[in-house]
């Protein structure tokens, strides 16, 4: 068809001879030139029809089309070959219009084999899908549809396997096996319905099973107060059915079971503060305990002991940070009526007790009398600051309490004196000179 037949010449045309005249009922011809030219436009007409690209591997998804017109075509060259062009050009429109038809066919002849190839899907039929994917892929090699059609049919028998396995895992009852087996089957034919739906049923069972499972384990160790493992169980159960009522139950028991375990602690904590006489610290743990429940009955009572405890602490180490405060009247009563208050004090607090057995020794000391011996000239006014005023004099022995005593001088035209002693129960007699001998 390529090589055209130029080499055909005239000579049918002047084969009759010169006076010889068609008959009347003929048409005349046309001129062979003519006739000739119009053949070789309408093969060339059907050559550019014959290489469209869709119509490329018709020879095989339309074997009989393409060879009817491959056949009419070649009949054309038959005539061309004999000079008949008339003949030649109606052969090739004639096979033109075939590939025509065949052309217009095209989409048509795609759908009925996609359509059969996805009905032999269905069926498991996988050589005839297979086959049809094919003749599809022949009339439109590019289309990823049929391509991954083809790709699914082939893998069609394995899958099959893969759920004949699955089928008899699950009937043994071996569910983790027979999703392994299923799950292969979607990863080969994500499309393939039964596998999904068999890997659906066969996971919602293992969810099941493994939630119980998380289930059961959170509730063993919460029952043995082992709160860590509760609490990976408990999210390994969440993480299957984050809203299930019962992971919604479980959360609460947990955190009351938590709650209850941080008060145990603080209590046990603040115990052992409380053995040390260690007031401040313990009051501390009391106080976060009630920030967790603020009707812990051991932490409000707690608190209250503590508190009591660390007041009569301080009041104690008021008087013994210096006992000199027990030279007066007043603070002495009222380390009296401190110890009086507190005479029964338990005897597993020794520190308090010990602190209480001090002040007792300093009161009785506070209450021994001391001399104090003044030396003066006789000329300077003498007076003891909150005992009394004693006038001029040479010696003096004054009897006092233990206690610091602010003694002080005074002359006219003289600068005043002042002296502070300590006078320490130890100290039998003090002897001081209160003389005023800077002129002013």
């Amino acid at each position: 068809l390529v090589i055209l037949p130029f080499w055909v010449n005239d000579r049918k045309a002047g084969q009759d001879g010169p006076g010889q005249s068609a008959s009347p009922a003929t048409v005349p011809p046309l001129p062979a030139g003519v006739a000739r030219h119009d053949a070789e436009q309408t093969l060339q007409a059907f050559l550019r029809m014959r290489a469209q690209p869709d119509l490329g591997n018709a020879e095989h998804w339309a074997p009989q089309a393409w060879q009817q017109a491959m056949d009419t075509a070649e009949n054309g060259d038959d005539h061309y070959g004999k000079g008949d062009f008339s003949a030649a050009r109606s052969a090739y429109e004639s096979a033109g219009k075939l590939l025509t038809e065949l052309l217009q066919s095209r989409e048509k002849r795609f759908a009925d084999a996609m359509i059969r190839a996805m009905q032999a899907l269905d069926r498991d039929d996988a050589a005839t899908a297979l086959a049809a994917f094919e003749l599809a892929l022949a009339i439109d090699p590019a289309n990823a549809e049929a391509r991954n059609g083809a790709a699914r049919a082939q893998a069609r028998e394995q899958v099959l396997r893969a759920m004949q396995d699955g089928d008899q895992a699950e009937s043994q009852g071996d569910w983790q096996a027979a999703a392994d087996h299923y799950d292969a089957a979607v990863r080969m034919d994500p499309a393939y319905a039964p596998a999904q739906l068999a890997l659906q049923r066969v996971a919602e069972k293992l969810d099941r099973m493994k939630f119980q499972a998380a289930m059961s384990g959170m509730l063993a160790a919460l029952d043995a107060n082992r709160l860590a493992d509760a609490s990976d169980a408990l999210a390994a159960a969440a993480g299957i059915y984050p809203d299930h009522p019962a992971v919604q139950d479980a959360r609460q028991r947990l955190a009351e079971a938590r709650r209850q375990a941080s008060l145990a602690r603080l209590r046990r904590e603040a115990a052992g503060r409380v053995a040390n006489e260690d007031w401040a610290g313990a009051s501390g743990l009391y106080r976060q305990a009630l920030k967790i429940d603020n009707n812990a009955v051991f932490a409000r009572t707690g608190m209250a002991h503590a508190q009591q405890r660390m007041k009569l602490h301080a009041q104690l180490d008021h008087y013994l940070s210096d006992p000199a405060r027990l030279a007066s009247d007043e603070p002495l009563a009222n380390a009296r009526k401190l110890l009086e208050a507190n005479r029964n004090l338990p005897e597993q607090e020794p520190l308090l007790a010990g602190k209480a057995q001090q002040l007792e020794e300093a009161i009785r000391l506070a209450s021994l009398p001391v001399t104090l011996n003044i030396v003066s000239d006789n000329l300077t006014d003498v007076a003891v600051y909150h005992v009394g005023r004693y006038g001029q004099f040479n010696n003096r022995q004054i009897t006092l309490r233990p206690g610091r005593y602010t003694v002080t001088g005074s002359r006219p035209g003289f600068r005043d004196v002042r002296k502070v002693v300590t006078l320490t129960p130890d100290a039998a007699n003090m002897t001081i000179t209160i003389r005023c001998e800077e002129p002013i």
